[in-house]
């Protein structure tokens, strides 16, 4: 029993000094930017259902099509409030979207976007906001 250890370690040690690398855990791979889901608290996930980064606007049936490193893109409901008769009442406006995330920043020491580029489907007019990024605590 202590011989077959003895010849395993052996061998890893020849295949790593011979500049083979031995078979390991795998690395993780680099993680994706996510988005701040709420305007109001540091929670960040990565392709989230509803994006809540203003006070009177907030995009549910969030539907991502794509996401890499650098830009995300996703259809989305757009609802904003009207604030009629009052902004407490919450009467909102709904609107089909697409959205094209880029300009990755570090939030809280994680990757998110910074910047969202909305495309009201029905009239094809384009909007670009600011997304809420928060500085970074102790990384």
């Amino acid at each position: 029993m202590k011989l077959n250890r003895l010849a395993a370690v052996a061998t890893a040690a020849t295949l790593t000094f011979a500049g083979v690398a031995v078979a390991g855990p795998a690395e993780a791979a680099p993680r994706k930017p996510g988005v701040v889901v709420d305007y109001a608290y540091h929670t960040i996930k990565q392709k989230p259902k509803t994006i809540r980064p203003y006070k009177d606007v907030f995009y549910s049936n969030v539907r991502w099509t794509s996401l890499t490193k650098t830009t995300g893109s996703a259809t989305a409901t757009r609802n904003v409030n009207t604030c009629v008769p009052s902004c407490a009442e919450g009467n909102y406006k709904k609107t089909k979207v697409k959205l094209k995330f880029n300009r990755v920043r570090l939030s809280d020491c994680r990757k998110v976007f910074s910047r969202v580029k909305v495309t009201v489907i029905k009239t094809k007019k384009t909007y670009a906001h600011p997304l809420p990024v928060f500085a970074a605590s102790d990384c």
